[in-house]
């Protein structure tokens, strides 16, 4: 793989995750907030969660810390979500 395609596609996968719409919806509220509100709370639960200091390590005892990092800002983006009147959008093949 040439040199450049490696940023390059690094920077096209995270534009792609970044215009994902929310996992929530609001009926009530037009589409426009529901990506606001989920930033809001997304933002919340990772100062909520208070983040990981121990780097990209390869240890197990890393890996066990960010996944547990994960669950919590998870758990805390969904309370929030739920707080203010969302449910979870349907998965495309009804999961």
């Amino acid at each position: 793989m040439k040199p450049i395609l490696l940023p390059l596609s690094l920077v096209l996968l995270l534009a792609a995750c970044s215009a994902a719409q929310p996992p929530w919806k609001n009926t009530d509220l037009p589409k426009e907030q529901w990506a606001r509100d989920w930033s809001a709370c997304k933002r919340f639960a990772e100062r909520r969660a208070g983040g990981y200091d121990g780097g990209e390590g390869g240890s197990p005892l890393d890996a066990y810390d960010r996944i547990q990092i994960k669950r919590r800002v998870d758990a805390e983006v969904a309370s929030c979500m739920i707080d203010r009147g969302y449910v979870p959008e349907k998965k495309a093949g009804g999961q």
